[in-house]
């Protein structure tokens, strides 16, 4: 081959390896662009492209997903024909710059919908070299109106004085109002992007608050909580926190707004009242003490001094002497019922009372409520009469205590009031409410005086009061205790024509018991407070004309009865010894609770009568040795009373928890002593 044809071979093949590496490199083009436009579809911003006097020469699919538009017919269009008038001039200014970048960050315009609504896109556009643009538009329509929302929430909030924190969905502060920044003393750039509780709690606040709180973020509902927060300089205050959670349209959380009231004043109220309530209940709690251990005190020489009054008033034959042994017994009596009333208008003032429910019986109840009613009664010579509705059931359900108390209250009024005609206490059952009414021939009251009778101290009219006697305490004490109960008590009166209190009290009951209509008469000396006497009770059966007594126990018996009386007072025994010696039984004395429990259990005695308050023992702990001793021997329990000067509310609850048959408070009065007793006995001998 020649030089020439060599030459040519040569130049043949550049060529055709020219041509080959052009038609590969345009190949390569052609699938990059492919490439390029896939991903551009996929995209869920609009993609544009246009020229130089700005129409439009590509759109990805976002524009027809986005605005509604046909992408065939969109194109050669103008963009801004597309963009709200008012933003023209700002779709404009972007395209003419190199970025279309503003110093605050790209351009945010209005594009109206195929179906006419507005959408807000944020506009991002370079120029390309050829002439035109290429650039991009987000939908931040959501945005726009959650940000107004804010600026809206910001603006209310900058004039609140509660303290106001927006966050982001993860719990970091994005805005925080005035108010916040002045109670704390975090600037809104020193608390952006933190998390409250990171830098407002301290060492006082509770770590089971904060964990409560952090576990009702997740549950993502609105809720309420008070916590302890620091300030910068490390002041304490206390917040109530309203926490609110925003959603988005898909139904996450994507921020939280926080409305928090400093309570801190409040609280400081609070633990200033509770404060001044625990002093107050100390305060109260130290008069009650006072006021249980001065009962105690004056009880026990009241109890010599009535027991010695009611023996020589037995003997005494002179007239003279009489009456005045007749008057200190008397104001003995005044003096103990004052104690009691203070007592308890003390335990209702600390709130130490509360209703029993128990079963007892009716008739004894108020049989035993009106012994000292009726003794006064008898000097006067007015008669205390008892009716009992036929409907009424032997058995009911509620506290006979402090019912007793209510009804002695009532009658004992009644009859200090009443100089000539009756006492009449009637009952009956109105469904399971107890109407209780006692009425009386007495002066009456006036109607002024009805306003205020059961207020504490209140006394009526003077002159009366001076003559009668009594402290103004013994119907507020009926008022409390049957408001206690949710019962209600009345008045009705009219002066020169007696008076009528009327008492409601809420009782259960069971079904009622056939029975003729009752009236009992009560005689003086009869039973005592917590014990049934039928052996002085005279019952009159208006409707069949005759009176029956009911049977006691013959005296012939008591001889055979022996009776311990463990009492350290020398006073006070020979007192309950002459009582039980007159009445044929046999006595003997344990001086301390260590003697009573050694006499009870080396020999039999039909019944022990236990002073609670002794030296070595006191009478509930040698109640119990003694019970854990019958109960080790197998031996049939003794009857065991408690006589005690503590006749405090609940104190005879105590005295039965430890074993006690039965309960006498000082001063023992002879016939409620007697009547105990034989009881007692009776009841021991019948089983």
């Amino acid at each position: 081959m020649s030089e020439l044809e060599d030459s040519q071979a040569q130049g043949l093949l550049k060529t055709d390896l020219h041509v080959q590496a052009t038609y590969l490199l345009t190949e390569a083009l052609v699938a990059s662009e492919k490439r390029m436009r896939r991903r551009i579809e996929l995209l869920s911003e609009i993609v544009f492209e246009t020229t130089s006097d700005g129409k439009l020469t590509f759109l990805n699919r976002a524009w027809s997903n986005i605005l509604g538009y046909e992408l065939t017919s969109s194109l050669n269009s103008a963009l801004r024909d597309f963009v709200c008038e008012v933003d023209r001039p700002v779709l404009d200014r972007a395209l003419a710059g190199d970025e279309g970048r503003y110093s605050s960050g790209w351009p945010q315009i209005r594009i109206r919908r195929a179906d006419g609504r507005v959408l807000w896109m944020e506009l991002a556009a370079t120029a390309l070299d050829e002439g035109g643009v290429v650039g991009a538009l987000r939908d931040v329509t959501q945005r726009k109106l959650e940000q107004a929302e804010i600026a809206k929430l910001s603006l209310v909030a900058s004039f609140t004085d509660n303290y106001v924190i927006i966050t982001d969905g993860l719990g970091r502060i994005e805005w925080v109002n005035d108010a916040f920044i002045r109670k704390t003393g975090y600037s809104l750039h020193e608390a952006l992007g933190r998390t409250p509780g990171s830098f407002l709690q301290g060492p006082g606040t509770d770590p089971i608050t904060v964990e409560r709180v952090q576990q009702l973020l997740l549950g993502a509902d609105p809720f309420q909580f008070e916590i302890l927060n620091y300030t910068k300089a490390g002041d304490e205050y206390w917040v109530s926190i309203h926490i609110s959670p925003i959603r988005g349209s898909n139904g996450a959380v994507e921020r939280y707004v926080s409305i928090q009231t400093d309570v801190s004043e409040l609280r400081r109220t609070q633990q200033q009242l509770k404060s001044a309530k625990e002093v107050a209940e100390t305060a109260n709690e130290a008069k009650t003490q006072f006021l249980a251990t001065i009962s105690h005190e004056m009880r026990t020489p009241l109890n010599v001094i009535l027991g010695n009054s009611e023996m020589a008033l037995e003997r005494v034959e002179d007239g003279t002497a009489k009456h005045f042994v007749s008057r200190i017994n008397e104001n003995a009596e005044t003096l103990l019922g004052l104690i009691s009333d203070l007592l308890d208008v003390s335990k209702i003032e600390a709130g130490q009372f509360d209703w029993e429910r128990s079963e007892f019986n009716l008739s004894e109840c108020f049989r035993q409520a009106l012994v000292l009613a009726s003794e006064r009664a008898a000097r006067k010579g007015l008669d205390v009469e008892l009716n009992l509705d036929k409907s009424l059931p032997e058995l009911l359900f509620g506290d006979p205590g402090r019912l007793r108390q209510i009804v002695a209250n009532l009658t004992e009024n009644a009859v200090k009031f009443t100089d000539r005609g009756f006492v009449r206490v009637n009952v009956s059952l109105i469904g399971g409410t107890l109407d209780i009414r006692v009425a009386d021939s007495g002066a009456g009251i006036s109607a002024e005086a009805q306003r205020h009778i059961f207020e504490r101290f209140f006394q009526g009219d003077g002159s009366t009061t001076r003559r009668k006697g009594g402290a103004g305490l013994g119907l507020n004490i009926v008022k409390s205790l049957v408001q206690a109960a949710g019962g209600s008590v009345g008045v009705e009166s009219a002066q020169g024509r007696g008076t009528e209190f009327r008492v409601l009290i809420p009782l259960g009951a069971p079904e009622p018991r056939p029975a003729e209509n009752v009236a009992r008469k009560v005689a003086s000396g009869a039973a005592g407070y917590h014990f049934a006497a039928p052996a002085k009770v005279v019952r009159m059966c208006k409707d069949m004309g005759r009176s029956e007594t009911a049977p006691g126990v013959a005296l012939g018996s008591r001889a055979a009865s022996a009776v311990l009386v463990a009492e350290d007072n020398e006073d006070n025994f020979a007192i309950v010894e002459r009582h039980l010696l007159n009445a044929g039984y046999s006595v003997d004395r344990a001086a301390n609770g260590k003697l009573a429990l050694a006499a009870a259990t080396a020999r039999h005695y039909d019944l022990v009568l236990m002073d609670v308050e002794m030296p070595e023992m006191d009478g509930l702990e040698a109640t119990r040795e003694i019970r854990l001793f019958e109960e080790q021997k197998g031996r049939p329990p003794v009857p065991i009373v408690a006589l005690t000067a503590h006749a405090v509310m609940g104190y005879r609850s105590l005295c039965l928890a430890a074993g006690c048959t039965g309960y006498l408070p000082k001063p023992i009065r002879k016939q409620a002593l007697l009547d105990a007793v034989e009881e007692i006995l009776q009841s021991q001998a019948s089983r």
